[in-house]
């Protein structure tokens, strides 16, 4: 049995002199990760890549549960590209929020700065 997993990957860009240049936009590829399953319990599954030993069950695998409503992988490429793309919704919602408390920080920190030298006050 297999577990997959989707991640958006950003690889560097060459220009045609061989060195690495910063693009326009970001060189982002989606893929797709495969797990095998180290062993199965009552309510979830050890997975993880290669090597696999009872004794070091947790150094090379993750566990992943049964019945969870988010995990770290799925058994089927279906359902990790439906939490792919709810994990990256939820987490654009997260950045947007930030971006904007940043935006408004800084407004204020330039209008406190405009203050300060008209009135000549010192901080």
């Amino acid at each position: 049995m297999e577990f997959y997993r989707y991640e958006a990957v950003s690889y560097a860009s060459m220009d045609h002199d061989g060195e690495y240049v910063m693009p326009r936009y970001p060189n982002v590829k989606l893929v797709l990760y495969t797990y095998e399953l180290h062993k199965e319990t009552p309510k979830g599954y050890w997975i993880g890549h290669g090597f696999y030993a009872p004794d070091m069950l947790r150094g090379n695998s993750r566990w992943v549960s049964k019945t969870g409503r988010k995990r770290y992988a799925y058994p089927t490429k279906e359902e990790a590209l439906t939490n792919y793309i709810k994990r990256t919704e939820r987490r654009m919602k997260i950045l947007k929020a930030q971006l904007l408390r940043v935006e408004i920080g800084l407004e204020k920190a330039k209008n406190m700065e405009k203050t300060r030298k008209e009135f000549g006050i010192e901080l």
